[in-house]
């Protein structure tokens, strides 16, 4: 599962929930929740995570364990492009939770 590769990838660089925490932007609390796999991660968890450690995988963080997409024809993706397609989302995102503040919803 992604939570075991991800304590895994932050146990490997030394890094405790709480350093991590502060370099993503998330309380250790959110962080732990994420590493036990108690909490599922959002796309603002993924762009912080690509942003801060590049040279995290994510094809293989989210590839299922008993399979290795790396070496599958067809298996390779382009991380800029997903990243931007996250922000893309989180923009529409923004700007839909925008225009229900300023509308006034009748009961």
């Amino acid at each position: 599962m992604y939570h075991e590769k991800l304590s895994k990838f932050f146990r490997d660089k030394g890094l405790k929930q709480k350093e991590v925490g502060a370099i993503l932007g998330f309380s250790p609390a959110m962080i732990g929740r994420y590493l036990h796999g108690t909490a599922s991660i959002g796309s603002e968890f993924i762009l912080s995570l690509s942003k801060h450690f590049p040279d995290v995988d994510l094809n293989d963080l989210f590839a299922p364990d008993e399979q290795n997409m790396l070496n599958e024809v067809g298996a390779i993706y382009e991380k800029q492009t997903i990243l931007n397609d996250l922000q893309e989302i989180e923009g529409r995102l923004h700007n839909i939770r925008l225009r229900l503040a300023d509308k006034k919803f009748e009961e």
